[in-house]
């Protein structure tokens, strides 16, 4: 059953996770979706700064957003995403960070977490894979950006640990991968093969499937389902969304579907609370 639902009624169409945020009503998490008028414009519904688009309008993107939500722009954090494994803790200090410019956003940052409330930690995607943590234990929550390079790479694994050293423990740890690309749609090479199969072993051929001499279709969701579950946080705490950001190019941004002209769907996870 498809974890994410899509919220139709509203001008800023996105999707929620509503067990998780039924599990704690502070929880604020989700993924945004294109508006259901096509628009000739690709980047009309973008959230990203780093792509081709006038920053004015990012701006106000997120700031229809964030009123949606309940949150104010101020909240919103983000890293400038390079495709590594670098996570940073968010505190106060560092809220707001990248909310309006693109050069204050973290520095060569993939991933964040934090146990403060009223900051939305958020971060882009157009085909990649979303991973969303969430330690109600603890009260702590993180987001991952996992391309392939970051897959290969554990990012994934790396927040476990990190949360793990927060106190957040493995059996209590919930794991949402959201909407990217799928193996449908995601044909890749030796290159990208040759490290998966460091990573997996035997196991890689649950996730990869050959299509012709030196080519095959990746599953990156079941890859780092995989991932997960080594670094064990237990399988029945991830949840997993079937939605390919290829195939459902009306519904999300998508750099291949596009041939690399896409806008930026932005994934959230926040707990609500009052300004400092």
């Amino acid at each position: 059953m498809e974890p994410f639902q899509l919220q139709q009624a509203t001008d800023v169409p996105y999707l929620t996770l509503n067990r998780w945020e039924q599990m704690d009503p502070t929880l604020v998490v989700g993924v945004s979706a294109r508006r259901l008028q096509i628009d000739e414009d690709r980047l009309c519904d973008n959230y990203a700064l780093h792509v081709q688009d006038d920053p004015e309008r990012v701006r106000q993107n997120r700031q229809q957003l964030v009123d949606e939500l309940g949150f104010s722009l101020s909240a919103w954090t983000c890293g400038n995403q390079v495709h590594g494994v670098h996570i940073e803790q968010i505190g106060i200090g560092e809220r707001g960070r990248g909310n309006k410019l693109l050069e204050d956003a973290l520095p060569a940052t993939d991933g964040l977490f934090t146990r403060e409330q009223d900051i939305l930690l958020t971060s882009f995607y157009a085909d990649c894979v979303p991973l969303l943590f969430y330690s109600p234990d603890k009260e702590i929550i993180g987001v991952a950006h996992a391309g392939w390079k970051g897959s290969v790479a554990g990012i994934g694994t790396k927040m476990v640990n990190l949360l793990n050293e927060q106190g957040a423990k493995h059996e209590h740890l919930q794991v949402a991968i959201g909407p990217s690309i799928g193996a449908c749609c995601y044909e890749v090479d030796e290159l990208v093969m040759s490290p998966v199969r460091e990573q997996l072993g035997s196991s890689c051929d649950t996730i990869a499937t050959a299509t012709e001499e030196g080519k095959w279709r990746l599953d990156l969701k079941k890859f780092n389902q995989e991932l997960l579950v080594r670094a064990g946080v237990p399988q029945k705490n991830i949840l997993c969304s079937s939605y390919c950001t290829s195939c459902d190019e009306k519904l999300f941004h998508s750099h291949r579907a596009s041939g690399g002209k896409a806008g930026r769907i932005v994934v959230w996870i926040g707990k609500k609370g009052f300004s400092p």
